[in-house]
């Protein structure tokens, strides 16, 4: 930032010469003004070409001082430029260095591939959710966007086992490919599935022969960004719709899904959800559990008894679902795998 100032103050200082040998040409020598800015240009830049009309003594001392003064401040400018096209270089390096110091102790991390219109609305809920997550994609200048917000980006083919590996994809804890190429998801799948089998993976497909291709691949979720079944749902249940859309989508109210476990020694396990307090303590509601077989309940009644090991799918405001996960003794973070959740 300084060196940008010294930048700043050393145009402003050539401006300011400028406009001193105008008007300084114009008082003492009585020229018009033009003859008076041809005449100081022309000395400042050094050319040698003859003086615009004879000049007095009193200019000539005049024209010796605007020699002086203008070889100084270009002199300065230039090492003001240099300087700082230097410390941009290093800083640039600098940078670069931190982020890939950053990237290598990423661990339980969420790795998104594809920056696209897709891939970017999946970031910004990362962002929102404050997970840690690195993006990979082609594009440079898209690449170059991201960092300057402070994301962590690797600039290279999803599909290369070298770049995943560079993302860590062995210690994610999942991976988002939203390419917008079906055939490069499907690539992406089967590279991560074949180097950490246990990775979770989430998957875009444009079509259900793609989604069958991406399931076989390995990916344990496929979702169609058209979001067909949406505007489905919208002719044949308008008001179910409106509901997902306000609670998922609407940043004012506040609303939003979580999935919160439960584990050993918190005041929630072995109690029924009509005595947990989840109501009328947290303002929450649990709409689903899946208990420690991977077996899912939805819409639980009062008397279902929770245990050490569910995992709630619940709903609230952000604050209210953190004391919740804090009761819970849930831990973001947690490398503990979540059981495996039923399609559909």
């Amino acid at each position: 930032m300084a060196g940008h100032s010294r930048l700043y103050y050393s145009l402003a200082a050539i401006v300011l010469l400028i406009l001193v040998g105008t008007f300084g040409y114009h008082l003492i020598e009585g020229w018009s003004l033009f003859d008076g800015l041809y005449m100081t240009v022309i000395t400042l830049a050094t050319i040698g070409y003859s003086e615009v009309h004879p000049l007095s003594q009193l200019g000539r001392y005049f024209t010796l001082g605007l020699i002086l003064i203008g070889v100084t401040v270009f002199g300065f400018l230039i090492s003001v430029m240099t300087q700082t096209l230097i410390e941009t270089e290093i800083t640039s390096v600098l940078g670069r260095r931190r982020m890939f110091k950053d990237i290598s102790r990423l661990s339980n991390h969420y790795i998104v591939c594809g920056a696209g219109r897709v891939g970017m609305q999946i970031i910004n809920e990362l962002r929102r959710k404050d997970v840690d997550f690195i993006v990979i994609d082609r594009d440079e200048q898209l690449a170059d966007k991201l960092l300057s917000k402070g994301d962590l980006v690797l600039t290279g083919d999803a599909t290369d086992e070298t770049v995943l590996e560079g993302a860590r994809v062995l210690t994610a804890r999942c991976l988002i490919t939203a390419a917008s190429h079906d055939a490069d998801n499907v690539y992406v799948v089967l590279a991560a599935r074949g180097m950490n089998p246990t990775l979770h993976i989430v998957a875009r497909a444009a079509d259900q022969h793609a989604e069958r291709q991406l399931m076989r691949a390995g990916a344990n979720r496929v979702v169609s960004p058209t979001m067909g079944h949406r505007m489905a749902q919208s002719a044949l249940s308008p008001a179910v719709a409106d509901f997902i859309e306000l609670t998922t989508t609407t940043s004012s109210l506040e609303l939003g899904f979580e999935q919160i476990r439960i584990l050993p020694g918190s005041p929630l396990d072995g109690r029924k959800i009509k005595d947990s307090g989840v109501r009328s303590d947290h303002n929450a509601m649990i709409v689903a559990i899946t208990d420690s077989a991977g077996k899912m309940h939805f819409n639980p009644d009062g008397d279902h008894q929770l245990r050490a090991g569910d995992l709630l799918i619940t709903i609230g405001t952000p604050t209210d679902l953190a004391k919740m996960a804090e009761t819970a003794n849930y831990k973001r973070g947690s490398t503990t795998p979540l059981p495996k959740l039923p399609l559909g």
